[in-house]
């Protein structure tokens, strides 16, 4: 295996290793937060594209991590969080969220089983314009190219059949992943505010007004432009509840409930990587996506909206102490 994304994965091994030995030596910070997980694919797939992250978590690497999660951490839906970090003594287990993007079909084969196995609650954030194709989701990169070679439901979407039955299980909310799944800083103010309208109308119509209270921007980091503050406007505007980026830290009981961010479950995670996530010593992931920033700035230059740079220093954590 060559190519980017060896490098990728080598980095995340590492920066996993260092994460787990650093929560081995000093254990868990002080004070409420929570860590809200997201993932992608839950899918068999038996190769790696050198070029193309999949994303993916093998379904027997997810059921590890499930297990541990559950036997040491209280998972609460995402709806819950923000209240659950305001009563603190409530539990002496950290509390953690777990998210989904995109709509894949193999959340409903292969993750939602095992979340059934634990009574694990998540979040399945769709977007609609891809609901019910057969073939690959146009920004699906990955599914676009292996799709010839991968498992279907590794990159088909999801039927709305099998979405209704996901949320028939009273394991699974729902939120919206916008319409078409495009980057913000590619769109106009109005083509953000249609993104965000058209995939809550569609998916309020069929599963009623309340049940989609929730919103993943597209892409979701703050940094690199995904997350304006005109986005964050047209998702308050059409109801929603809160939203999550994939702005990388912990949520405090003072975060902005439109801009919480998230931690990436990798396929690389044992399940003691998974605990120093969820308990706060992150500090090396915390450098990886400082070093990140720093590389995207330099290949950029200043971003297209100047003033949501501002906003990032409000809402993103910190490095943790």
């Amino acid at each position: 295996m060559f190519g980017q994304i060896a490098i990728k994965r080598a980095i995340k091994r590492s920066t996993g290793w260092t994460a787990t030995f650093t929560h081995m030596l000093s254990g868990s910070i002080s004070g409420p937060s929570a860590c809200i997980l997201y993932y992608h694919r839950i899918a068999d797939v038996d190769f790696i594209d050198p070029q193309i992250d999949d994303h993916n978590v093998l379904p027997a690497v997810f059921e590890r991590q499930i297990a541990a999660l559950a036997d040491w951490s209280e998972i609460v839906p995402l709806t819950e969080v923000m209240q659950r970090l305001q009563q603190p003594a409530a539990t002496a287990k950290p509390l953690v969220s777990l998210t989904f993007d995109d709509g894949y079909a193999n959340f409903y084969s292969n993750a939602l089983p095992i979340l059934k196995r634990y009574n694990a609650p998540a979040t399945l954030s769709v977007v609609t314009g891809i609901i019910g194709r057969p073939d690959p989701a146009p920004f699906d990169k990955w599914g676009l190219k292996n799709s010839h070679r991968a498992p279907s439901d590794a990159w088909r979407p999801l039927s709305w059949n099998e979405l209704e039955r996901c949320l028939d299980s009273g394991l699974v909310t729902l939120g919206a992943h916008s319409q078409e799944h495009l980057r913000a800083n590619d769109c106009t103010r109005e083509k953000i505010q249609d993104e965000v309208n058209r995939s809550a109308r569609i998916l309020r119509s069929r599963f009623g007004e309340s049940n989609v209270p929730v919103y993943a921007y597209p892409y979701g980091n703050s940094f690199m432009g995904h997350v304006p503050n005109d986005y964050e406007t047209a998702v308050r505007d059409a109801g929603f509840e809160l939203a999550v980026t994939t702005d990388f830290g912990q949520v405090l009981g003072d975060h902005a409930p439109f801009r919480l961010p998230r931690v990436e479950a990798h396929g690389l995670d044992i399940p003691a990587t998974l605990r120093a996530k969820v308990q706060s010593r992150i500090s090396p992931y915390y450098l990886h996506d400082y070093c990140r920033a720093i590389a995207f700035r330099s290949r950029n230059g200043k971003s297209k909206r100047p003033e949501d740079r501002n906003s990032v220093s409000k809402t993103a954590t910190v490095f943790p102490r």
